[in-house]
């Protein structure tokens, strides 16, 4: 299946702002407010996250686990990397059980990482129905400092070693998925959708930023200033509102002057908006109205749901139109500064 990497604005205002920022004249000359440097010729460092057979097993399992109780398993073989494992556990610290150390039937992945050095690579041999006793130290700088950087004996049984059974991964009531090899599938491509995703965000920051430092710029349009630090501000009160706050208290929570923040962002995304605009002249990327109609029914599609439903709230044709915009220069761009690898549709 083909999907269309949705990108995001290199400042930190998430895609909300993207596709809430404003009505652009669409008769203004951009080219008149920014002098384009070179944004062919970009040197990119980001670099796509690649998964190995080992880590889809675990986010397999931990995902399988999460959602179905196993309350039996195999009890005829000694425990394995990357085996969940059902155990019973009590830590002491000098002879002395300490607060949050004791546990039964809980659920552990070998190979994991979820517990202390040394907890998990000690299970593994150890025969369900077996008593471990395991000398570790919690690192020096662990979260209780009571017992950071101290030895303790953590005494472990292993009861069994659950399995992912077909008949239960329906219980996770993942549509199309109904096999334990079909959740596996799901898994990979979700993590690399992910890390695709993530390394296109990570690029497009990198281009932009590098585009706007090479760039001139006019006097900067009063009304897309004005819009865009209005745009912010709204973004801003609503996740503040979500701790009680106003905004101006929340940005003081962060150390960030009220009227200076804004006034940078405003300044920034705008020229981001200016640079993506004219650039898009340049390489005739615009996009048409039958175009962003095709792109709408696409997306909405891929989103299962009719395109009139994308409208909620303040969104527009033209809030859309401006996502897809970004979303082709960047793509574009990436394109051309990695020779043609970045971007590319699957």
């Amino acid at each position: 299946m083909k999907k269309r990497w949705m990108m995001v604005p290199v400042l930190a205002l998430g895609a909300a702002l993207l596709c809430s920022c404003g009505k652009k004249d669409s008769k203004t000359d951009y080219g008149n407010y920014v002098t384009l440097g070179d944004y062919k010729n970009l040197s990119v460092t980001a670099q796509q996250t690649e998964f190995t057979d080992e880590d889809i097993e675990i986010q397999t399992k931990q995902m399988y686990f999460y959602y179905v109780q196993a309350q039996d398993g195999v009890k005829d073989r000694p425990v394995q990397n990357l085996d969940m494992t059902n155990i019973d556990y009590e830590g002491k610290k000098d002879g002395v059980a300490f607060e949050g150390g004791t546990a039964q039937g809980a659920t552990l992945l070998i190979g994991s990482d979820s517990f202390i050095d040394g907890f998990e690579e000690g299970l593994i041999g150890v025969m369900p129905g077996e008593t471990v006793d395991l000398n570790l130290t919690f690192p020096d700088g662990y979260q209780n400092e009571e017992l950071a950087g101290q030895q303790v004996v953590f005494t472990v049984t292993v009861n069994f070693i659950p399995e992912m059974e077909d008949e239960h991964v329906s219980e996770l009531n993942v549509e199309g998925v109904d096999t334990v090899d079909e959740l596996r599938t799901y898994v990979r491509e979700r993590l690399e959708d992910q890390a695709r995703s993530a390394y296109l965000d990570a690029l497009g920051s990198e281009i932009m930023t590098q585009i706007i430092a090479d760039a001139q710029f006019e006097e900067l349009p009063k009304e897309l200033l004005e819009e865009n630090r209005q745009t912010y501000l709204d973004w801003l009160e609503d996740v503040a509102s979500e701790y009680g706050m106003t905004a101006e208290d929340y940005l003081k929570m962060y150390g960030m002057d009220y009227e200076s923040t804004l006034d940078q962002y405003a300044e920034e995304y705008t020229k981001e908006i200016l640079v993506v605009h004219a650039i898009a002249d340049k390489e005739g990327l615009n996009i048409s109205d039958e175009a962003l109609e095709a792109r709408l029914e696409e997306f909405a599609r891929d989103k299962g749901v009719a395109v009139d439903e994308l409208m909620v709230g303040d969104l527009t044709l033209e809030d859309y139109k401006e996502s897809f915009l970004y979303e082709d220069v960047v793509t574009f761009l990436a394109q051309q500064a990695t020779g043609g690898e970045a971007g590319a549709e699957d």
